[in-house]
This record gives C-alpha cells, structure tokens and sequence, in this order.
C-alpha cells in the first residue's frame, strides 16, 4: 500500500513547498513549526488522501493578538481556531501516537489566517495547494501552557466570538481533527519523508475545532481555549 508521503501529488507538492520554505529562510525569516489541513473525514475523501496536509510555519507570518490585519488584496480569506502544541523533544518517522503526544510540552490556542486563491479544491489540486503552503497567510498564537504538557487537553473548551457575539462553543476538541497525536505522527512521517524533522521547539498547529469560518472585513475574531487566556484578530 502507498503511504501517504509516497503519494505523486503529496511528493511534487512538498519538493515545492520545501523549496519555498528555504528560500524564505534564507531571506530572514526564522524557523516557527508547521500546519496541518483537511484532516477532517470529509476532506480526506474528497482530497483522496489518507492524512493530512503538512504545511510550514515561520515567523514571518505571526502577528500579536488582537493585531489588525489589512486583506484588501485577498481573493478568499478565511480563518480558522486550532489547538496549538508545543514540541518538547525531537519526533522522528514511525513513532507511535503515544510517544508523539508524550514529546509535547505545551499546549495553546491558534488562530490561523488563509487566503484561499486556487479553485477547484479537490483531489486534482493537492500539488499545487501545497506548493503554496496550503494558502496561508497569518497566525496568531496564543501563551504555551506547560502545564499541559504530554498534550493533555483535559478540561478545555473552544469558544469563539465574533465582535463579541458566540459563533460556536466545541467541547469535544478532535470531533473534526482527529486525535492529536496520530496528527503528531503524521507530520513526523511526512518530513522525515522529505529530508526535514519535526524537531524541539516547532509549534505544530493541529487543524481547525469548527470549519473554516469566511473571513467578513471590520470584525474581531476571538477564540479561547478555556481556562487558557482568549486571542483576537481585526479583519481591516
């Protein structure tokens, strides 16, 4: 059986994906983690794939909470509230989803930014949709509680506002993602493919608690991950 990582599409994909994330290294930007996307069961089908995603991070696209962000030049923005983890020590290929979440030191909130500029999304498109790091365009993250380490999300409840009205309220936090450290296993599996690692320090951002939400200019966006202090966004 193809693994997930040996699939044509997912290998052209990151060869180019890759070759980006270098180039914006090598232009200033410092080493942040990765991404995850369409992990959701719905999405894999219609992705035809058997995990999820892997994009980059840097810290090229972090803003501070309750940062205004401008999106007058975007074709489709959306935004997305995802549980953060905080890597603790190395995660190599073929760890188990136990030693993965064991490798975790914190746990924190996530606010993804994208801007969806290819169409159709479908199965035809997964190269190029990692050939453009799975259309990110910003991230807000919340304050890494080590206390939680072991990624231990015992007791957190997403909520989410809009301009200070409920959107949604999600108690059980991997309904649409799946468990977090078969999430883990997956990105460790995808790099190792690809020559990278997911290393000591990465932040890896686990995919969205609600489907994306469209992006409307001129609100605020708040998630929390109760008891964990709440972060915002301004849509310019």
């Amino acid at each position: 059986m193809t693994r997930p990582w040996e699939d044509p599409r997912v290998v052209a994909g990151m060869t180019r994906q890759l070759a980006g994330r270098r180039d914006d290294l090598d232009r200033g930007a410092s080493r942040l983690g990765w991404k995850v996307a369409f992990g959701a069961p719905a999405s894999l089908v219609l992705m035809e794939i058997s995990a999820p995603l892997v994009g980059y991070l840097t810290d090229a696209t972090l803003v501070e909470s309750g940062a205004t962000i401008a999106t007058g030049d975007w074709t489709a923005g959306v935004i997305e509230f995802e549980v953060a983890v905080w890597m603790g020590s190395d995660l190599g290929p073929d760890a188990a989803p136990d030693e993965a979440r064991a490798a975790v030191s914190a746990v924190g909130a996530a606010i993804e930014l994208a801007d969806v500029d290819l169409a159709p999304i479908d199965a035809g498109a997964v190269e190029e949709i990692l050939a453009g790091d799975i259309f990110h365009a910003g991230l807000v993250l919340g304050a890494p509680d080590a206390s939680r380490s072991g990624l231990d999300t015992t007791g957190l409840l997403a909520r989410i506002s809009v301009d200070g009205g409920p959107l949604a309220t999600v108690a059980d936090l991997t309904a649409l993602t799946g468990d977090h450290g078969r999430i883990l296993t997956a990105v460790a599996d995808t790099l190792a493919a690809n020559g990278e690692q997911l290393r000591s320090g990465d932040v890896v951002i686990t995919g969205s608690v609600v489907p994306p939400v469209p992006l409307v200019r001129g609100r605020l966006y708040e998630f929390a991950l109760e008891p964990l202090a709440p972060i915002s966004v301004w849509m310019a």
